[in-house]
């Protein structure tokens, strides 16, 4: 509708839609197109195109476009994804918001929390907050001033949250198909270079910063924790690591992956070379999404100051 608005100005304009990876089916999509056209004005329909685009490239094209426009889906789909930012959160996300502020405090060893307080990490209102930590409860301890804090390690929360974690923490691997990636180490000191301070390394070298004696061999790729400050957050300063950088089709291993942070604190640690940090709960979920699970089980176990997961 939005689009058939700005076609139908008193310029002619061209109104495309691209749907890229869209989770409704094609003959969905054709029922849909079909309809409007009962809808609009023939010469509004003139106008317009519907693009669907999986894996990797232009799969169907529905209405009539320029061989110009057609050269442009590849490039209007990259820049989507570079800059792809989850505008609003749902409330049904607070609980692994909160799962995993409580965890960065358990770790850390800090004091208990109010319900305030999560709120005000979190990016939630106190109901929803009340309602996450029911669902946490058995694994809370409430104090008589009605601050919460972990007691023990929340297995069964934990294992919800990682196979839900490529959803939650909206990630997107990049691969460099020149044949010639560059190492994580060398994009890691690009990253350092562009001096920017919401962006936080995990996975294996944020493991190993915390565990500087974690069982692990190589780096298998770069982690990097976006930290989308009032809508802010885009994956443009990608470019400036590696031009040849490009989002990683199904299948296809990534050699950057970045998640993105939606809740108003980061808990960024920050080293003297420069080198700022995510926090360890983001690096733990990294390990077991690169299924290093024997080396994740004993990072948890050093970071736990009480029970063992």
């Amino acid at each position: 509708m939005d689009i058939a608005r700005y076609s139908g100005g008193p310029r002619e304009r061209r109104g495309i839609l691209v749907l890229d990876e869209p989770k409704v089916s094609e003959s969905r999509l054709f029922e849909e197109w079909e309809g409007i056209r009962g809808i609009f004005r023939p010469e509004i329909v003139a106008r317009l195109a519907m693009v669907i685009h999986r894996e990797g490239k232009t799969d169907q094209i529905i209405g009539e476009m320029s061989a110009q426009e057609r050269e442009s889906v590849e490039a209007v789909v990259e820049h989507s994804r570079l800059n792809l930012i989850r505008p609003t959160r749902r409330p049904s996300e607070a609980f692994f918001d909160v799962l995993r502020i409580l965890l960065v405090h358990w770790f850390r060893k800090s004091c208990p929390l109010t319900s305030k307080e999560l709120g005000e990490q979190a990016g939630f209102s106190y109901p929803t907050i009340s309602a996450a930590l029911e669902k946490l409860e058995p694994w809370l301890t409430r104090h008589s001033d009605r601050r919460v804090e972990l007691r023990s390690f929340p297995k069964d929360a934990w294992f919800k949250l990682v196979a839900q974690s490529e959803k939650v923490r909206s990630s997107q691997g990049y691969a460099d198909r020149s044949g010639r990636p560059r190492p994580p180490e060398i994009l890691l000191g690009r990253l350092q270079e562009l001096g920017r301070d919401d962006i936080g390394v995990s996975g294996v070298l944020g493991a190993r910063h915390y565990l500087p004696g974690l069982d692990l061999i190589g780096t298998p790729r770069l982690d990097l924790v976006v930290h989308a400050k009032q809508g802010g957050g885009g994956n443009e300063f990608l470019r400036r690591l590696d031009p040849a950088l490009k989002p990683a089709e199904r299948g296809e291993v990534p050699q950057v992956m970045i998640h993105t942070l939606h809740r108003p604190a980061s808990f960024f640690q920050t080293q003297d070379t420069g080198t700022i940090w995510a926090d360890e709960v983001e690096c733990l979920l990294d390990l077991h999404e690169m299924r290093l699970e024997s080396q994740a089980l004993e990072f948890a176990e050093h970071l736990s100051p009480k029970a063992k997961p």
